[in-house]
């Protein structure tokens, strides 16, 4: 959801929803990525890039957020790899490396499930932001795993579509437009898939939601609201990281890695 520098026509603002930006890699992001086996997965008429680090163990399968990419989740390699895991990351459609330039959530989906059909089944999925809606929509379509991890997590996509209205200073009648062109291409039923409050309560995957009190993109609320729904899940508050400094955070890291092989 790219933020344009003049007043948008409807068009322009549903094609800026559809739109992620493209965050570039960090040195130390590009240094993880170097060290891993780096391939593609075909998804229809994309190859989706992917890193892999380690050969055996379990499965934890990351996912990044909005105009994110693989290299951001690139912190739990080392942690994962010492305690026994085997590592997957991928670029989302119009992500990284992965071409395209207009994606959603449920295309995210197809591509993550596309990446696991290739590398198996994951015990865990650890997902960032709008990663936790790409991993809820998963879910649906059939993605098992025995554990969740949600960092910032999106409670609603409806919430999303509400911030980028006002962030963009749209009127209600582009407002309008925008949710009826979603409704349009994916049913009206779109808002419940895309809501994790409303489709997580009845998964019985254990899950850990860690969400940052100063997160500036997605409020802590929102994870408040997605545990009080999901019996399976405990959240866990953190203090001064924002909305992505907590994937880099070594007591995090740590906090994961003991839930994970929890019994």
């Amino acid at each position: 959801m790219t933020v344009p520098t003049h007043t948008l026509t409807p068009d322009e603002a549903l094609a800026s929803w559809f739109t992620p930006p493209r965050l570039r890699l960090t040195e130390r992001n590009a240094q993880a990525l170097a060290e891993a086996r780096n391939f593609t997965v075909r998804f229809g008429a994309v190859d989706v890039a992917v890193s892999q680090w380690g050969q055996a163990g379990p499965l934890a399968l990351l996912v990044h957020g909005w105009g994110g990419h693989r290299g951001q989740m690139t912190g739990f390699v080392a942690p994962l790899l010492a305690a026994g895991y085997r590592v997957v990351a991928f670029d989302a459609p119009a992500h990284g490396e992965t071409p395209g330039e207009q994606t959603h959530g449920f295309e995210s989906a197809a591509a993550l499930l596309a990446v696991v059909a290739e590398v198996g089944r994951p015990y865990a999925v650890i997902a960032h932001s709008f990663g936790t809606l790409v991993a809820t929509i998963a879910l649906q379509q059939g993605l098992t795993t025995d554990r969740l991890v949600f960092f910032g997590a999106l409670r609603r996509l409806s919430d999303a579509l509400e911030a980028f209205v006002q962030m963009n200073g749209l009127t209600p009648k582009i407002r309008e437009y925008i949710l009826r062109s979603v409704e349009a291409e994916f049913g009206t039923e779109v808002w419940d898939q895309t809501a994790l409050d409303i489709q997580l309560p009845g998964v019985a995957i254990p899950a850990l939601l860690i969400h940052d009190r100063d997160d500036e993109i997605t409020p802590f609320i929102s994870s408040v609201a997605i545990q009080r729904a999901w019996p399976a899940a405990r959240l866990v508050a953190t203090h001064g990281l924002g909305h992505r400094r907590a994937l880099e955070d070594e007591d995090v890291h740590r906090q994961v890695v003991e839930f994970l092989a929890a019994a």
